[in-house]
């Protein structure tokens, strides 16, 4: 059986952890000829009062430019075709909406190494992803860091 994959989506948050999927998904973009977008999802702020509100639009606004210049700085880094998307909502479930909507064939994305406090205090993005998207999700391990001191055997 064979897997066509003609669009490949790449969420990232800005870290360079999260950026550690950039390889993998570069690499199958090539392979299988495929679309890449890179996709940034924006944080709705809370909003608290009615004097809140009036901040909200300027707030969001700076929050796309900012998150579609960080898409851009990267496409220029990488020097590939690339489709930039920004959304703004709850990470987990703007990325499975997102990669619905453009019929993504295929979601790449690192998986932040956290104990198991942490995530379910937090919540994993990754995880959330995995269990609802539509097409298949490939998880990238956070590498591991190399002591300073380590000597190749």
């Amino acid at each position: 059986m064979s897997v066509k994959i003609t669009s490949i989506l790449v969420p990232l948050d800005g870290s360079i952890i999260a950026e550690q999927a950039l390889p993998w998904a570069l690499n199958l973009a090539q392979l299988h000829q495929a679309e890449l977008v890179l996709l940034r999802v924006g944080m709705r702020p809370d909003v608290w009062s009615v004097q809140d509100l009036e901040h909200l639009h300027a707030y969001q606004h700076e929050q796309e430019a900012h998150c579609m210049e960080y898409l851009r700085q990267l496409e220029s880094r990488l020097k590939v075709p690339l489709r930039l998307e920004y959304v703004s909502g709850s990470p987990g479930k703007s990325i499975v909406a997102r990669a619905q909507e453009l019929g993504s064939s295929l979601i790449v994305m690192n998986s932040h190494a956290r104990d198991g406090l942490s995530r379910w205090l937090l919540g994993s993005v990754a995880e959330k992803v995995s269990r609802h998207a539509s097409c298949p999700v490939l998880l990238v391990r956070e590498a591991e860091p190399v002591a300073p001191d380590a000597k190749e055997a």
